[in-house]
């Protein structure tokens, strides 16, 4: 099954965080003994930039995911990446759920003063 394409816009040094529900054509899929793994690039093959953090929920098909701010402060400004999610199940079959463009746009306010 070829993965779903989305493409993302993250304002550098913000908390970025969205949800993803996994399904098939029979419905939803549990998903809580599986390990989702989630980077950013400039593009495959290339050196890992930053990470999101992925965590299984309840319903147990959702996963969260986040850029946390010292994640964010990592990209540069004005620049694509790439990016996707992959879900490791327990019999190590891999499979890539979405992948896409992360399009990085400048902070304007100066927050520098502010981040730890």
């Amino acid at each position: 099954m070829a993965a779903a394409k989305h493409n993302l816009i993250v304002s550098r040094g913000e908390d970025f965080s969205f949800k993803v529900t996994v399904a098939d054509s029979s419905g939803d899929v549990n998903i809580s003994g599986d390990t989702i793994k989630s980077e950013i690039r400039r593009a495959s093959g290339k050196p890992l930039v930053a990470s999101f953090t992925c965590t299984v929920g309840t319903p147990t098909n959702e996963v969260t995911v986040t850029l946390p701010r010292s994640e964010s402060l990592k990209l540069d400004a004005n620049t694509t990446y790439k990016w996707d999610i992959f879900r490791v199940q327990t019999d190590d079959t891999s499979t890539c759920l979405i992948r896409g463009d992360l399009r990085v746009e400048g902070d304007v306010t100066n927050i520098s003063n502010l981040v730890t």
